[in-house]
């Protein structure tokens, strides 16, 4: 029964000590959105790069994912991001339409962040978990085998 506490030991990367079974859920459900929402401006940023090669100074500050969220459809948010890179010499229709498929189903940055998106990132800094293990390793039971001297019988 001992093996459990060697848990606090490990490495501590992957938010599997999180306290509450639910809290485990919400965190990887919401890491996954996020994921997803990272993906999707990465994948921005590269094709801005590739689009706007040679003319970097007509490149837009940032194409927002929350304002095209905002929109009420998909016909809208084309004609933003047509509007938004009308400056580009490179041929946008193929990254408009993309992007527009990608938004599907994303969600708003404050969105994510009101369901506890940010859990997964404190995960990241090891030293933000270890109070939790080392300071109640063994909460109500002082050691597993005193299994002999069991009250209940």
């Amino acid at each position: 029964h001992e093996m459990e506490t060697f848990h606090a030991h490990k490495p501590i990367c992957h938010c599997k000590n999180i306290p509450k079974r639910h809290a485990r859920v919400t965190v990887k459900y919401n890491r996954k959105e996020l994921q997803r929402r990272l993906d999707v401006e990465k994948w921005i940023d590269e094709n801005l790069d590739r689009l706007y090669a040679g003319q970097e100074r007509d490149m837009p500050e940032e194409v927002n994912i929350d304002d095209l969220l905002d929109l009420p459809n998909d016909e809208q948010r084309v004609k933003n991001l047509q509007e938004l890179l009308q400056k580009c010499r490179s041929h946008t229709e193929t990254f408009i339409r993309e992007l527009v498929a990608k938004l599907e189903g994303l969600h708003k940055q404050e969105e994510l962040q009101s369901k506890g998106i940010e859990h997964p990132v404190i995960c990241h800094g090891h030293y933000r978990h270890e109070p939790y293990h080392f300071n109640n390793p063994h909460h109500h039971h002082p050691y597993p085998h005193t299994q002999g001297q069991n009250h209940s019988l």
